[in-house]
């Protein structure tokens, strides 16, 4: 069909603004390098220094939020779908060095991952389909960005699928996913990402076109993550796509029957560790290609504190061992240490429920504090609920450390935070729990 100059110069514009071009796409390779492998950026070697990235306010920030990322010694950004914010992201990671794993959403097989979203890889041709086809629209608009370092497929689809047919219905559908991205772009490795190595035989097995395996791993066992990829089956290389303390999903149960938080500085000494001491050999040997530390985001939320570099615009201990990990470069001045956070009895007044709380946090000479205390009810109805920080109400006592803290008015065992802040923006958090007295 004919076309007039102005209409051609009109598509022309939108295809321009729908499908920007950039300068200088950047080639990456995963070589084979003796035993192991090694990951070139335009034919530079280069490990992944990550974090996941949710981004601490939107595109107004993204700029601010890598050029901080990047004095952290970050080097890479992993994220877990594609959305309107991802040109953005990308145009502020380029600008200040940074390269981004673009993550290519796949939907969970089971209720209870991303809004209890379910889809039936077994069943639904036309479905699969779709994903295909939204997967490739968004492999298309982005692959020439610079800042493009490789493409994470799916997000522990595996462990979300409800059982093993699902799981292979799942993993041949990956390949097809796999193979089309390759086809429409081969400048750039592909990898799916699964919890531990519970993807692994299911990759080496059904998915044999993928460039590398990326792994969600928490906690002290990141130490024994190389021997179980081997035990899996696993032969090709990895990267640690998602890192940090062990996770509330592991954690044991206190006497409240509530998950036990590890203390800050497990949270801090497990990155550093992890980095340095566990995967340092198998970066150096080519096996492991990279680390994302999760995550840099600035929710104050269950999540956030738990396993968070921020805490609203407070820096976490995990924002300074991101950095000690990365660079060498230690907390100065020293962080605020907890110490101690205990209930010592809870009274009634009038209609309020209080608690007489010790809180113990030692910091450097000349460091003034700022307390409050918050909780979490981790029974609640509802998903978003369940990852609530709501703060409390406070009186500090006559004796040094001592608070009185009005209780929330909840049914049964919730998340008590202790938490200090000092004049520089770090945040210290302890955790206990309380069982919440009977409503009079």
């Amino acid at each position: 069909m004919a076309t007039s100059r102005p209409a051609a110069v009109a598509i022309l514009l939108l295809t321009a603004l729908l499908w920007p071009t950039w300068a200088a796409e950047a080639r990456t390779t995963i070589v084979k390098v003796g035993e192991g492998w090694r990951l070139e950026v335009d034919g530079q070697p280069y490990v992944a220094k990550g974090v996941t990235f949710s981004g601490s306010g939107g595109p107004a920030n993204f700029d601010a939020d890598c050029e901080r990322l990047r004095a952290l010694g970050v080097n890479t950004l992993r994220t877990w779908g594609t959305g309107e914010e991802t040109a953005a992201l990308l145009d502020a990671a380029h600008k200040h060095g940074l390269r981004v794993m673009v993550g290519l959403w796949l939907r969970p097989g089971r209720a209870g991952m991303e809004n209890d979203d379910a889809f039936d890889y077994v069943r639904d041709a036309k479905g699969r389909d779709a994903q295909l086809q939204a997967t490739l629209a968004q492999v298309r608009r982005f692959k020439n960005h610079p800042a493009v370092l490789a493409w994470g497929l799916g997000n522990e689809v595996i462990l979300n699928s409800p059982d093993d047919a699902s799981k292979v219905a799942y993993a041949r559908f990956l390949e097809k996913v796999v193979r089309a991205v390759k086809k429409a772009d081969a400048g750039h490795p592909v990898l799916s990402v699964d919890a531990w190595t519970l993807g692994v035989p299911y990759w080496e097995k059904y998915v044999p076109s993928l460039d590398a395996h990326g792994l969600n791993v928490y906690g002290r066992g990141v130490h024994a993550l190389a021997d179980a990829v081997k035990q899996a089956g696993g032969r090709k290389p990895w990267f640690v796509t998602e890192f940090g303390a062990q996770g509330e999903w592991e954690a044991p149960k206190d006497a409240q029957g509530l998950k036990q938080e590890p203390g800050d500085k497990e949270k801090y000494d497990v990155i550093v560790d992890g980095w340095r001491n566990a995967l340092g050999p198998h970066v150096q040997a080519g096996r492991c290609l990279g680390l994302f530390v999760f995550n840099y985001s600035a929710s104050f939320d269950h999540t956030g504190l738990w396993l968070g570099l921020l805490s609203g615009a407070s820096t976490r201990p995990a924002w300074h061992a991101v950095r000690e990990a990365y660079t060498g470069q230690k907390p100065d001045p020293a962080l605020p240490v907890t110490v101690r956070l205990a209930v010592q009895g809870v009274e009634q007044e009038g209609t309020a429920t209080w608690a007489r709380v010790d809180f113990e946090v030692t910091a450097p000479p000349g460091t003034s504090l700022e307390v409050s205390f918050a909780y979490n009810f981790r029974n609640a109805a509802t998903r978003e609920e369940r990852d609530r920080v709501t703060p409390l109400e406070s009186r500090k006592s006559t004796s040094p450390g001592t608070w009185r803290v009005r209780l929330p008015a909840v049914t049964g065992a919730f998340k008590l935070y202790g938490l200090a802040k000092d004049g520089a923006g770090n945040l210290v958090a302890a955790t206990t729990s309380v069982a919440a007295p009977t409503a009079p």
